[in-house]
């Protein structure tokens, strides 16, 4: 191709027509600027390309991890919901001061002791961090990702450390009035009559139910956000 444009300008210029030269060369300008643009439009498609399918991995990658933490919320909320109802429950028994010990009561008792803990992975959202966020193209998807982690999950993560704090107070209680006490399953009094009328122990139930209501309600933040952010991550890769 190139010896066919050199030959016809060498016969142009054999012939001495330097107007249709001059024309001709013109336009061999124009078709390498045509190829230059053409060349840069097909790299700058195919650049394009390969960040949609890098994002929409991406996407993908968050939608499996917050699907698994979404399995791990429902069933850690689950486990509060109904260590909310057995300690609704004791509470009314204490309302009777003469209530007689039973081997029932310990299974409530040991719902007040142990931790609920809940380890959402926030590694993929590191690594995309690290990968810089504007990966993510989609404002409202790139808002819902962030808040997500940096509210949502964060709560949770401080739910943990209260968790923490809750059970070395409680611990103490524990080991000095009940026989083998077992996380959040059940615990014998040393005295029973002694800890069903000790005040200190009923504030300990009211501020264990009050910390185990506030786990639902970030739960309930927490699975909300999810749901959300999956169905837009749905949208916008069928789009």
């Amino acid at each position: 191709m190139l010896k066919f444009f050199r030959r016809i300008r060498q016969q142009l210029l054999t012939e001495n027509k330097f107007s249709k030269y001059l024309l001709y060369a013109i336009g061999e300008i124009f078709l390498v600027l045509i190829g230059i643009l053409l060349a840069l439009s097909i790299s700058d498609w195919n650049n394009e390309r390969i960040e949609k399918q890098s994002e929409i991995k991406t996407l993908s990658e968050i939608k499996k991890g917050v699907l698994v933490d979404l399995d791990l919320i429902i069933a850690g909320q689950l486990h509060v919901n109904n260590s909310i109802s057995d300690i609704k429950h004791l509470q009314s028994l204490l309302e009777n001061k003469d209530y007689e010990y039973t081997k029932e009561l310990d299974t409530l008792f040991g719902v007040i002791y142990g931790m609920r803990l809940l380890q959402p992975n926030s590694a993929f959202y590191e690594d995309l961090k690290s990968a810089g966020l504007d990966l993510i193209k989609d404002e409202n998807i790139r808002f819902q990702i962030v808040q997500l982690f940096e509210s949502n999950y964060k709560m949770l993560n401080w739910i943990n450390e209260l968790e923490m704090s809750i059970n070395e107070v409680n611990r103490s209680y524990y080991l000095n009035n009940f026989n083998h006490p077992t996380f959040s399953k059940f615990a014998t009094p040393n005295d029973f009559k002694f800890i069903w009328n000790d005040s200190y122990y009923h504030n300990v139930i009211d501020y264990r139910l009050l910390t185990l209501n506030n786990q639902v309600v970030n739960y309930e933040k927490a699975s909300t956000s999810i749901k959300a952010l999956v169905s837009a991550i749905d949208n916008y890769i069928e789009e």
